[in-house]
């Protein structure tokens, strides 16, 4: 019964993270939620300081376990809030002329952003699957 604490927040670790690499590229809102994850892993805490406290006392196990748990989750913190985060950088004011550049489109023109001088245009700009 003691491990079950544990298999609470290894499952809301290490799933968020299978549902991130397996589904994230239909299901896109997965990748941003981790709520419930968090409520597995607040379940699995909870447990374990749950046994602490009704453990005999001298008996290592939960002790150890809540130790576990809490690396488990302070990790998985890291890893969602710490580790990918992307540096601040500002981009052009709004208001301010973009600068030239060329791309290639569907077709294999090459078309240049002052092509379209004077004329509206809308850009957009994807950041791609990550």
């Amino acid at each position: 019964m003691s491990y079950a604490r544990l298999l609470f927040v290894l499952s809301g670790v290490l799933g968020y993270f299978a549902i991130v690499f397996t589904i994230a590229a239909w299901l896109p809102t997965v990748r941003n939620d981790a709520i419930p994850n968090w409520i597995l892993i607040a379940l699995g805490l909870a447990l374990s300081i749950l046994a602490v406290r009704r453990a005999q006392p001298g008996r290592r196990v939960p002790r150890v376990l809540l130790g576990a748990n809490v690396s488990l989750a302070a990790l998985f913190a890291f890893f969602l809030y710490g580790f990918p985060v992307v540096p601040d950088v500002r981009g052009p004011a709004v208001g301010v002329a973009a600068p030239d550049f060329d791309l290639v489109d569907h077709t294999g023109k090459t078309v240049r952003l002052a092509d379209f001088r004077g004329s509206q245009l809308l850009l957009v700009f994807y950041r791609g699957h990550w």
